[in-house]
């Protein structure tokens, strides 16, 4: 991916349609639970639909990195409002099968 597509990936995430799709997500996945292993499958296929359409002019890579961007901020907004416990770092590997 060239660097002008992710820099204009980025610059679409301050729009009103980005926070609002990442809003959704960060919703899904919570909802989800921690168990749900197709739940961050389906967020990324949720956005990337939602991305298709109302952009019919941004190519598949385009729509890919601009929805990759955002179920990262998600996952980041997720984390940063999160209160974590104890990590069991024996079970780290597990989270491969979830990603």
């Amino acid at each position: 991916v060239g660097s002008a597509a992710a820099s204009a990936a980025a610059s679409r995430l301050s729009s009103p349609e980005a926070s609002s799709r990442v809003s959704s997500a960060v919703s899904n996945l919570v909802s989800s639970g921690p168990t749900n292993s197709a739940a961050l499958s389906n967020t990324i296929s949720n956005v990337v639909s939602q991305i298709s359409s109302s952009n019919p002019g941004l190519s598949g890579c385009d729509v890919l990195v601009q929805a990759l961007l955002e179920v990262v901020s998600a996952l980041i907004h997720i984390l940063g409002s999160s209160s974590i416990g104890q990590v069991n770092y024996g079970s780290a590997g597990q989270a491969t099968q979830i990603v």
